[in-house]
């Protein structure tokens, strides 16, 4: 059990993670646009960490469980036309879903965290970076649990 609350630790481990065909930026990487050479999971950063809750893990509450969930977004191309069409790109959006889930189903328990869920995906489709350019990807979320002592 620690004192530290490791944010930056598991986000780093995240972006250890070997996912083909993406690269994965950690916290002091996030881009003002994506220029997009590659795909790229990014932290998101606005709402990167939420739901944080501190739960006394037992009655004299000198041990307590730290849970909190972390927000990514995987930028995998910018919306285009062009002559595939809009959607030409949504299959290799798709792989790159399973490519990321399996990633992080690879990587048992991040370093930093006791425990973490599966991370889930959503939205699918259309997503914009801060900048507010259009891009097909989607978001990633992952629930984190560490032990604090006091």
């Amino acid at each position: 059990m620690s004192t530290t609350v490791n944010f930056a630790t598991v986000a780093n481990s995240i972006a250890a993670l070997s996912i083909t065909g993406v690269d994965v930026l950690d916290i002091d990487q996030i881009p003002d646009a994506m220029g997009l050479d590659t795909a790229v999971l990014v932290p998101m950063p606005e709402d990167f960490i939420t739901e944080v809750e501190i739960i006394p893990a037992e009655l004299t509450q000198q041990n307590l469980d730290l849970s909190y969930t972390l927000h990514y977004r995987y930028y995998h191309c910018k919306i285009a036309g062009g002559l595939g069409g809009l959607f030409a790109t949504y299959n290799g959006l798709v792989t790159a879903a399973a490519n990321v889930l399996l990633a992080f189903a690879n990587d048992a328990t991040l370093s930093g965290a006791v425990n973490n869920t599966q991370a889930t995906i959503a939205n699918i489709g259309p997503v914009s970076d801060p900048a507010g350019n259009g891009f097909h990807g989607f978001d990633v979320t992952i629930r984190v649990l560490q032990f604090l002592e006091v």
